[in-house]
């Protein structure tokens, strides 16, 4: 799981591997202006089998459901196959492009 958090650019803190169903579980946090800060997450476009578990925002848990909003700062847990763990980094990067 290390050279998966030397491969992403985002600011991964944590990860662990689900071996049974060949899945990971990463903790992203968002970056200002990301594309993850931008819509409710049922709007985002995640990709099939990409799951937003739960959050921490300013030291609290908190569950997410497709209403909730993601904020720049918060610490976002993300559940998926291990293939699609590269394509969910650009949803927490700042972009360039408004």
């Amino acid at each position: 799981s290390r050279i998966f958090q030397m491969m992403l650019r985002a600011d991964v803190h944590n990860m662990r591997s689900l071996m049974l169903v060949d899945a990971d579980v990463a903790e992203f946090t968002a970056s200002e202006g990301s594309r993850v800060t931008r819509h409710a997450v049922k709007d985002l476009g995640l990709p099939f089998g990409v799951t937003i578990g739960g959050l921490v925002r300013d030291g609290v848990g908190m569950l997410v459901n497709g209403n909730s909003q993601i904020i720049a700062g918060d610490t976002v847990m993300v559940f998926c196959h291990k293939h699609k763990l590269k394509n969910i980094e650009k949803y927490f990067k700042k972009s360039s492009l408004f």
